[in-house]
């Protein structure tokens, strides 16, 4: 996929885009039951969302052994695209975050 379409399938969903607002104001990440309980989604749909924004490049993974945190990723093109749609979601997000 090239950047066009990894835009596109981060941006197709209304879930992703809550995941990523929710993720844009919380400081260090969040786990998948986190995630899920705040958005009021199911642990499976929240995981299919997450892969789907981590493969598009959007967020990162950290491994904390069976737990994974995910956060936006420090992309600059990641952060670019993320300032253009939520300006104020991420007006205190420092650049090497």
């Amino acid at each position: 996929m090239d950047w066009d379409d990894l835009l596109v399938e981060a941006f197709s969903n209304r879930i992703r885009i809550a995941i990523l607002r929710l993720l844009a104001s919380s400081e260090g990440g969040m786990n998948i039951s986190r995630i899920a309980r705040s958005l009021d989604v199911s642990y499976s749909t929240a995981e299919r969302n997450l892969e789907a924004l981590r493969l598009a490049g959007m967020l990162k993974e950290i491994r904390l052994g069976r737990v994974r945190i995910y956060r936006l990723s420090g992309d600059n093109r990641v952060r670019a695209v993320l300032r253009c749609l939520m300006p104020h979601e991420l007006e205190g997000l420092r650049e090497d975050s």
